[in-house]
């Protein structure tokens, strides 16, 4: 091995998919650094390999696995003289494909970032690292537990008893000793008390990353008769050419998951693998369990709340079906896309407006969208774009005289349920009553009535927590993060002590009790948060049973399906909760939907503020009314005549988008025009604006050449996160033209040790 990184140039996987030899000399990428580096290995024992491979090497001492990325048979001009450590032996042939290799160039090149920083964030963590347990290794044995109960469970069991008990049977009756202590937070404790009484028992399990058993019933679940719309969808998907794209544009409840479950069926039948893509991991735990039921044993999940050995073995399996060429449906979140499915002939985004989908840091700033019509062209696979409010580029895309996506509709509701109406609580008339209170009278008394009709509601909070922030109220001063430039918000313990938490580094501190401007000790806590919401509506409607969904309610791997699946069960009748309430429940009983605070969403200083607050809206009332019992949504706001909640009020989504392109149209902005974001980041705040200021400058001849401008640099809105600076510098041109960026590392090496540079091409929030 040479010590050093010699110097190398090789075509990235160079070789790749070329015939196996047995090189003298070989270039392996290592997970070494925050990008990884490639270092050369002699071959003396002459194994055959070629790019792709795995192999298992010794660095200072260590053993790795490391990835082929070239070879060549005379000895490179920088190792001469020099000592080099030898391959010890091959893991896996051909562990990467060529198709694979060639998209994941595509993404670097598209997104400007080094082949090796985006092979690293393709990669599942540790797929790639030290020590014996990664890629190669057989299935370490650890323990599982089970349940023994063929009936209901005993009367005299705890709450949390029974808690484990219901989760082991949500997971098929199993789950291993360490998920369950882990992710799923049950204590050991716990788990020795229902052992001794015979309630569950241990047994021998594989890699705690293996599948989980399919729930009862897996692979006995029929199809749904589709609608005549649904129908048409599905032949439509069938029908369309390879590598082509399709907008499935339907209501709130229109049965869109339905389509998506009978064209991946007919996928699956004719051997091709499907890829189902949904925005937030809370959306998983409902569909991964619906495709368990449709499909059995052939579902692989893939997300970022699985650890990282549960990543890896999802990866190995992947890469195993391939291999024997057996198809399987993947369902993932946006990391998924880079998942190496073979033969893969459906891609599909389920809420492909979300902008969960697009990544922002670190680089690659990629989004999963643009991603997967790269591969969907490159590998003859059709890619379904589905929304109830799509974007406004995707549907843009749709129209004109040659459209290059096809677009089916879905118009109305299953069983064609009328779409739940809208009404407005204007809140200044509220005040004007004398009513001062967070919550509406209109409001308070819907909710009232819950209970009594055996019905459920949902109540969206734009902000967890219990506070939005404290403030002195002797000098105005505002409690702020000591390392970013945001106010700390406020929390509350069950015993009812406040604690104050930054959302953006994770910072957490007692509330303050004396002000560190003036000394005063007159602090007040201003907003509401979710966990305020639950509290005030505990208080004014006794009886009315809460739960709180949230980032705070729900960590874990299953955290979002344990909650879900008590509100489903009707252990609460009012769901408090943050925007991933609005996200793809199907909770038949939900008949209200409501809004607090709906002017934070409207007025936000943001490009795309209306056309996300309406997906937001829109999304959240679709909520409400999916059962056999009609569905209303309530609305708070200060401004009842804005014209986003006109739309939401007449529900024509189509005809917002008409009048927010003409918009964007006559001020040549987005998507109308192109833009691209650099950010700096540093330790030092001059050094960080000094950097910014000197790469404009550099910049700015090519910008103008190019028909671009170069608006900056400047602070970012937050200019301080974590304890570093943070600057910007925004290029804006014509739509559908190139970058007018220099190709390789130029950029970065333009820059001073400490300060950073995330390059974000067609950003969505500027």
């Amino acid at each position: 091995m040479s010590r050093t990184s010699p110097t190398i140039d090789p075509v990235f996987f160079g070789g790749a998919g070329g015939q196996a030899t047995a090189p003298a000399w070989v270039h392996v990428w290592l997970e070494a650094g925050p990008e990884g580096r490639a270092f050369t290995y002699a071959n003396p024992a002459a194994l055959v390999l070629t790019s792709g491979d795995l192999v298992r090497v010794r660095l200072q001492g260590r053993p790795h696995i490391g990835l082929v990325i070239g070879c060549q048979e005379s000895r490179p001009e920088a190792l001469a003289g020099k000592t080099v450590q030898a391959i010890e032996s091959v893991l896996q042939s051909a562990a990467i494909d060529p198709a694979w290799q060639a998209l994941i160039e595509a993404v670097a090149a598209a997104c400007h970032t080094p082949l090796f920083r985006c092979l690293r964030t393709a990669l599942p963590p540790g797929w790639l690292g030290q020590g014996a347990g990664q890629v190669g290794a057989p299935p370490r044995p650890v323990i599982g537990i089970e349940t023994t109960l063929s009936a209901p469970p005993p009367q005299e069991l705890s709450e949390r008893q029974r808690d484990l008990l219901a989760h082991l049977e949500a997971h098929g009756g199993r789950r291993s000793l360490r998920q369950l202590c882990g992710a799923d937070g049950f204590s050991r404790t716990l788990l020795q008390t229902c052992e001794r009484r015979g309630w569950i028992r241990r047994f021998p399990m594989t890699h705690p990353g293996s599948p989980d058993p399919p729930p009862p019933g897996a692979g006995q679940e029929p199809p749904r008769p589709p609608s005549p719309a649904q129908a048409a969808a599905i032949a439509a998907v069938s029908a369309a050419a390879p590598g082509s794209t399709l907008l499935l544009w339907g209501v709130t409840g229109a049965g869109k998951t339905e389509v998506y479950l009978q064209a991946a069926a007919a996928e699956l039948a004719a051997g091709r693998s499907v890829l189902l893509l949904v925005p937030e991991i809370g959306l998983i735990p409902q569909l991964l369990d619906r495709c368990r039921r449709r499909f059995g044993t052939g579902v692989l999940e893939y997300h970022s709340s699985m650890g990282d050995g549960e990543r890896v073995a999802a990866w190995r399996r992947t890469l195993q079906a391939g291999r024997v060429g057996q198809p399987l449906l993947a369902v993932g979140t946006r990391s998924a896309i880079f998942l190496p499915l073979a033969r893969l002939g459906l891609i599909v985004l389920d809420e492909e407006h979300d902008s969960s989908y697009k990544q922002e840091a670190p680089m690659p700033c990629y989004h999963a969208r643009d991603v997967a019509r790269l591969r969907a062209s490159s590998c003859g696979a059709r890619l379904v774009l589905g929304s109830a409010t799509p974007s406004l580029e995707t549907w843009l895309r749709c129209r004109g005289a040659s459209p290059d996506i096809q677009l089916l509709e879905l118009p109305e509701r299953i069983g064609q349920r009328p779409p739940p109406p809208v009404r407005v609580i204007d809140m200044r008339r509220e005040l004007g009553d004398g009513h001062r209170q967070l919550l509406s009278r209109p409001l308070l008394e819907r909710l009232r009535q819950l209970p009594e009709r055996g019905e459920q509601g949902v109540v969206l909070v734009p902000r967890r927590g219990y506070r939005s922030f404290q403030s002195c109220r002797s000098c105005g001063e505002v409690m702020l993060c000591p390392h970013c430039d945001v106010a700390l918000t406020v929390h509350r313990r069950s015993g009812g002590q406040e604690w104050l938490r930054c959302h953006w580094c994770d910072h957490r501190q007692e509330a303050g009790s004396r002000c560190g401007h003036c000394g005063s000790t007159a602090f007040k806590a201003f907003g509401a948060g979710t966990q305020r919401v639950q509290e005030q509506l505990a208080g004014e409607l006794e009886g009315l049973r809460l739960l709180r969904f949230d980032a705070d309610t729900t960590r874990g791997r299953d955290g979002h399906r344990r909650l879900l699946e008590r509100f489903a069960a009707g252990e609460a009748d009012v769901l408090v909760g943050t925007q991933m309430l609005a996200k793809g429940m199907d909770l038949p009983k939900v008949t209200l939907a409501a809004v607090l605070a709906a002017d934070g969403l409207l007025h936000r200083p943001d490009l795309r503020a209306a056309e996300t607050c309406l997906q937001l809206l829109l999304q959240l009332a679709g909520r409400a009314g999916r059962g056999e019992r009609p569905g209303e949504v309530l609305i708070q706001t200060y401004s009842p005549t804005h014209p986003v909640i006109r739309h939401l009020v007449d529900g024509r989504y189509g005809a917002f988008l008409e009048v927010e392109a003409e918009q964007r149209q006559r001020g040549a902005q987005v998507p109308f025009s192109r833009a691209c974001l650099l950010r700096f980041a540093g330790a030092s705040a001059s050094a960080t604006a000094t950097a910014a200021t000197a790469l404009a400058t550099l910049l700015q001849p090519e910008v103008t050449a190019a028909g671009w401008c170069l608006i900056g640099p400047a602070p970012a809105p937050v200019a301080r996160v974590a304890g570093r600076s943070r600057w910007q510098l925004l290029l804006h041109g014509p739509a559908g033209s190139p970058l007018p960026l220099p190709e390789g590392a130029s950029l970065r090496d333009a820059l001073p040790s400490g300060v950073s540079l995330t390059i974000d091409p067609d950003p969505l929030e500027l």
